[in-house]
């Protein structure tokens, strides 16, 4: 079993994460915001990260980087919708800045189960 913290301002999104991940085995940790999520990872140890770009509090790109500056060795995929700047656009920044995958919302169960079978352990 993977520890997965998911952050995203969407409760419905959480949610449908926690379900697919949950069916698989992984226990899901929900953040709303960037902030929340920092003082997740401080306290706690996560496998994986799954956030959102666009957030009220702190974006997910700011998210990323400030992972990666405390030097929290956590793989981080990043989800987006789009926004300000076209859904491709986005996820292209993210895996330039570090992201090991990228999921265009919306995505089905099948492509979050895809994904997080290339980045974590199957539960036990």
């Amino acid at each position: 079993m993977a520890n997965v913290l998911v952050v995203d301002d969407d409760a419905e999104v959480r949610a449908f994460v926690g379900r697919v991940l949950g069916k698989l085995g992984h226990r899901v940790t929900e953040a709303s915001e960037g902030g929340e999520a920092l003082r997740l990872l401080e306290a706690s140890h996560f496998d994986l990260v799954l956030s959102d770009v666009y957030m009220v509090e702190m974006d997910g790109m700011e998210l990323l980087v400030r992972i990666q500056q405390r030097g929290v060795k956590v793989p981080v995929v990043v989800i987006s919708g789009g926004g300000y700047a076209a859904k491709d656009e986005v996820l292209q920044m993210a895996a330039a800045c570090g992201a090991v995958a990228t999921l265009e919302k919306p995505f089905s169960p099948a492509q979050l189960r895809e994904v997080a079978g290339r980045l974590l352990a199957p539960a036990r």
